[in-house]
């Protein structure tokens, strides 16, 4: 392999062109940062969020064991809106916002059950989901079948993943910032008062320097992790389907099975596995059907649509299965295993972080989150 010395100095480097990347690369720019992501994929194609469904639920999923990631999952979705119309705005593209509530649905009674729990946490966090019979989900969603009860969250939200990275990285070249695909990062070195980073690129390696490092690399990001840095990451395989035809349902619909994320364009998204299997990117027949009985099982009409994808994707998981987001060491920034919450968390990520780099200010919803909280754990070990 041939070296070659790359001269060019940056402001800030971002190691990761997934939607975390993208997306504090677009807040840096939009605050007069002088911006490079560098990117191992063409066109993000290992990025979690192109399997993702993009549904904006921090009410209908919010988390019973982390009540710290429920509170950053609520101020994120509080500014979604703004962002994605910001977003949208700025690249002249169309993100897939869309204001469609979600309709958690019961097939039988142990699924009731499993939704009246949530449903007491949820209220008990003053997050007012609203309980639905049989006949008002027959009414809300009549291609649904079997369901006997469940609860309705008409303030969650959903986004189209896919058109939302395309805008994201429009935004960030429209600035005039370069975002380089097709370019493993190998190190990340302290050199003096800025970084040095070493990756490959067509067959070379090749180094840059950058005042400030972010590092958005996903599930890859513990490869990629500087020296001394504690990163415990492991991908988490997620299965999706996507599929084409009559548009069946105005809610986003899930069962504690599936979930059914419909689009204005005829889409439905359909998901999605967890499997603790690396970086296998085989899809198992067995995988797809289980998704299929158990979408046909909520909505018998996905038996007409037309199986157009089946997607894989690899959630950063950390070992506490919350994000990493702050400094973690002068120079050095993360944002990365965001395990499931990636495209919700996008915009309080790129904003928190942006304030972090821009203004030096901390805000106290990063505290449970700080990169260094692996750290001593490691060095008691």
């Amino acid at each position: 392999m041939s070296t070659a010395t790359e001269s060019r100095s940056v402001d800030v480097c971002i190691i990761g062109g997934g939607m975390i990347g993208l997306a504090v690369a677009a807040e840096l720019v939009r605050r007069g940062r002088e911006v490079c992501v560098l990117e191992a994929t063409v066109g993000s194609a290992d990025a979690a969020a192109r399997t993702a469904a993009g549904m904006l639920a921090p009410v209908s999923e919010a988390d019973l064991s982390h009540p710290e990631l429920t509170r950053l999952s609520l101020a994120s979705a509080a500014i979604y809106e703004q962002w994605a119309q910001d977003i949208a705005a700025r690249s002249g593209l169309d993100t897939g916002y869309e204001a469609t509530g979600t309709l958690i649905v019961a097939l039988h009674r142990d699924h009731m059950a499993e939704i009246e729990h949530l449903r007491a946490f949820q209220h008990d966090r003053g997050l007012a989901p609203e309980p639905v019979t049989r006949r008002e989900i027959r009414e809300l969603e009549p291609a649904l079948a079997n369901a006997i009860g469940g609860i309705r969250v008409p303030g969650d939200r959903q986004i189209d993943p896919r058109r939302l990275l395309a805008a994201l990285r429009e935004t960030v070249t429209r600035a005039g910032s370069t975002v380089r695909e097709g370019v493993r990062v190998t190190a990340i070195h302290s050199d003096g008062p800025s970084n040095l980073v070493e990756f490959e690129e067509q067959g070379a390696t090749q180094t840059m320097h950058a005042q400030l490092v972010v590092l958005a690399a996903g599930a890859w990001s513990g490869q990629v992790a500087a020296s001394g840095l504690a990163l415990p990451m492991r991908p988490v395989k997620g299965q999706a389907l996507r599929l084409r035809g009559e548009r069946l349902l105005h809610h986003v619909v899930r069962t504690p099975d599936v979930y059914l994320v419909p689009r204005t364009d005829g889409e439905l998204v359909v998901g999605a596995t967890m499997e603790e299997n690396g970086f296998d990117r085989d899809s198992r027949a067995g995988d797809v059907l289980d998704l299929l009985v158990e979408a046909t099982r909520a909505l018998p009409g996905v038996r007409e649509l037309t199986l157009m994808e089946c997607n894989i994707g690899f959630r950063p998981a950390l070992r506490d299965h919350l994000p990493a987001i702050g400094e973690a060491r002068p120079g050095l920034m993360v944002a990365t295993g965001h395990f499931r919450d990636g495209v919700l968390l996008a915009p309080i990520t790129a904003r928190l972080l942006g304030d972090l780099i821009c203004d030096g200010r901390s805000d106290p919803l990063l505290a449970a989150f700080a990169p260094g909280r692996f750290q001593a754990v490691e060095a008691r070990a």
